[in-house]
């Protein structure tokens, strides 16, 4: 077993919502892709992704991952793209929305005698929003923010699930939080 990896890897354009990450060297691209789309609850079926090393569109990237096919990047090992401690690199999901995260590399390190890479193992603390439909006397945490009472209001508008399945939003786009 080879070297590991140690990133963390933060929403650009919100760095308080974070994950550590550990990936070991021989794992590809792909595996890495997949880590993070498991670890910020993107679609793991849907959508391409890339990473770069420059900043995001300003040069060519390390080729696209497709979650069907793999694309040009999939296979490329992390031990051969020539990482320090202390480099970054910067990652899309969905070229559509355009969903960018920096990942800073922490750490190279030896591979813990137990556990199987690549693996999350530390998260921002969440600070959650609460219902704002059914807080009535209890605090409960909102899962979605409710896109079209949003734009209407023009405020965020938090809704737990059973509430935006209800009546009242259940034909409005929302799109669920992640802490």
């Amino acid at each position: 077993m080879g070297q590991v990896y140690q990133f963390k890897v933060a929403l650009k354009h919100r760095k308080t919502l974070w994950r550590r990450i550990e990936i070991e060297g021989s794992q590809t691209l792909k595996d890495f892709d997949r880590i993070i789309r498991q670890a910020f609850q993107h679609d793991l079926h849907d959508h391409l992704s890339e990473f770069y090393r420059r900043r995001v569109w300003e040069a060519g990237g390390l080729g696209e991952i497709s979650p069907y096919d793999g694309g040009p990047g999939a296979k490329k090992r992390l031990d051969r793209l020539g990482l320090a401690e202390g480099d970054k690199l910067e990652y899309v999901y969905d070229f559509g929305d355009d969903i960018q995260h920096v990942l800073t590399l922490e750490k190279i390190k030896e591979p813990a005698e137990a556990g199987a890479y690549p693996r999350v193992i530390a998260q921002n603390k969440p600070q959650y929003h609460y219902c704002e439909v059914c807080d009535q006397g209890k605090k409960t945490i909102a899962t979605w923010l409710c896109i079209a009472c949003s734009e209407e209001e023009g405020r965020s508008v938090y809704l737990c699930e059973d509430c935006i399945m209800g009546k009242e939003h259940a034909d409005h786009f929302a799109e669920k939080i992640v802490y």
